[in-house]
């Protein structure tokens, strides 16, 4: 992958996560939260990764369900809230995968965020 590739907020890529290394399911997908003027600028990107895992348990308030075909998903998916990360663009393995998500999941996401990091005025 080019190591500064243009992305969109909202876009879904399969993406590596250094911090996870024992992580068999790498690359996977994960949705860029990260405004379109950072991404523009930087040379990391802000990430949400998502897991489609048939064991996964999903918390309501931190994983949102991004259904199967939004932003080209192959499977029903939640996004893992409490996991946002920073990562360079050259982590970046392919995508996107299909246009952004629609604005709904974006704004789901971002308050799960939030949540996610104690704000009690979501």
């Amino acid at each position: 992958m080019a190591t500064n590739p243009e992305v969109q907020n909202g876009e879904i890529w399969y993406v590596t996560i250094p911090n996870q290394p024992h992580d068999h399911h790498q690359p996977r997908t994960a949705i860029i939260v990260s405004t379109n003027g950072r991404n523009n600028s930087a040379s990391d990107i802000i990430v949400v990764p998502t897991t489609s895992s048939q064991n996964f348990r999903p918390h309501p308030e931190l994983h949102i369900h991004v259904p199967a075909a939004e932003g080209g998903l192959p499977r029903d998916s939640y996004a893992k809230c409490d996991q946002v990360t920073t990562i360079d663009k050259s982590l970046l393995e392919r995508g996107p995968l299909g246009p952004p998500i629609h604005l709904k999941y974006r704004w789901r996401i971002i308050n799960a965020i939030r949540i996610a990091l104690g704000d009690t005025r979501v």
